[in-house]
């Protein structure tokens, strides 16, 4: 979180100083032009800027910490304290009172600009401290019952004599003298440990095919 927010904080005093060279900039260029008179907007917009820019330009300034998140929180402190000491400007220059409150409306705004970034900070501090629930047991999966044409599959193996064999190159077949086992429903017994097959007999044999405790279990007793 704390790499996310310098990212952030980066990008807004970029944003910020870039911006105040530009309205100085168009300041000068007006400035130098004597065939024109100074306008009051390109002043006010270099105050603005440079007001807008001031709070950055002292983070990025502040090396007296090791942390630049440390600086960040601090100057937020800082220049909150100042805020709520400030008064109005009374200076009889009215160029000096309007610099007073663009400076106090820079400060505003970065502060309501990088709320979001504290209140992000706080939670994270907050989620580190709390202690990490344990996971609760893990709850044995329900038992799966069979559908009908298992369960008169199951009741066919359980009457004995079924082997799972193959002739020659032929499919592999699951072979019942009272009535017909699906491959499809076969593998489905396989896979839910109702059935064993015995893999020690070859298929060219015959490998005889039981019931487990498991299979025996969905049928009458």
């Amino acid at each position: 979180m704390q790499a996310k927010v310098i990212e952030i904080l980066t990008s807004l005093a970029g944003t910020r100083i870039e911006a105040e060279g530009k309205a100085r900039e168009a300041l000068a260029e007006e400035a130098a032009d004597m065939t024109k008179g100074l306008t009051s907007y390109t002043l006010r917009k270099a105050l603005e800027a440079t007001a807008d820019a001031m709070p950055w330009r002292l983070l990025m300034e502040d090396q007296s910490e090791s942390e630049p998140v440390e600086v960040f929180v601090k100057l937020r402190e800082q220049l909150t304290r100042q805020l709520i000491r400030t008064t109005s400007n009374t200076s009889t220059c009215t160029i000096s009172n309007e610099q007073g409150r663009l400076k106090w409306d820079g400060v505003r705004r970065f502060l309501q600009d990088t709320d979001y970034l504290v209140s992000a900070l706080e939670a994270a501090e907050k989620a580190a401290e709390e202690p990490t629930p344990a996971p609760e047991p893990a709850q044995p999966a329900p038992g799966r019952r069979p559908t009908p044409a298992q369960r008169k599959a199951l009741e066919l193996i359980a009457q004995g004599g079924v082997k799972r064999s193959q002739r020659f190159k032929g499919a592999i077949r699951v072979g019942s003298l009272n009535g017909t086992i699906y491959a499809d429903t076969f593998e489905v017994l396989i896979r839910e440990g109702w059935v064993s097959v015995d893999y020690s007999q070859t298929l060219f044999h015959g490998q005889p095919v039981e019931l487990t405790d498991a299979g025996r279990a969905h049928l009458p007793a």
